[in-house]
């Protein structure tokens, strides 16, 4: 599995994770919560193993140095990569602390059966969507039709 994963370009990944997405759409705000930041952590990781100019024949190697990385870490080194500005610039407004909230939060609610506050789980959420998109946009991948 984990050769057909590095092997699949984030075009390929990005199709699979849309479906997680409408998946997940009409689910609960945590659930959702964790499906979203858990898009953001995929595509990003995708990004950076298959980032221009590297060798196709390394992506194994490159997956296994970023796999432990969490969706921060990767969503910067994306930026870092393409020439971005940092993440807390290159994202309007609140949306990055807000992520990295997201973050968090998907982190508790996964490793330690946390419990997220509703009104803080739609802003996390929509965070991690424009996040999710923003990468979309900065890697030049398909847009959603809608």
């Amino acid at each position: 599995m984990l050769s057909t994963y590095t092997a699949s370009t984030p075009a390929a990944r990005l199709r699979i994770i849309r479906r997680q997405l409408a998946w997940a759409a009409s689910e609960p705000g945590t659930l959702r919560l964790i499906t979203t930041v858990s898009a953001v952590e995929a595509l990003a990781r995708s990004l950076v193993v298959h980032a221009s100019g590297r060798p196709s024949n390394t992506a194994q190697m490159r997956y296994r140095q970023f796999r432990h990385s969490g969706p921060v870490e990767l969503v910067e080194e994306v930026l870092r990569l393409r020439g971005a500005a940092p993440a807390a610039r290159h994202f309007p407004g609140e949306t990055w602390p807000l992520f990295e909230l997201a973050s968090d939060c998907r982190d508790a609610v996964v490793h330690e059966c946390a419990q997220l506050a509703p009104d803080r789980t739609a802003a996390a959420v929509q965070a991690a969507q424009a996040v999710f998109e923003g990468l979309i946009e900065l890697a030049g991948l398909p847009r959603a039709v809608v």
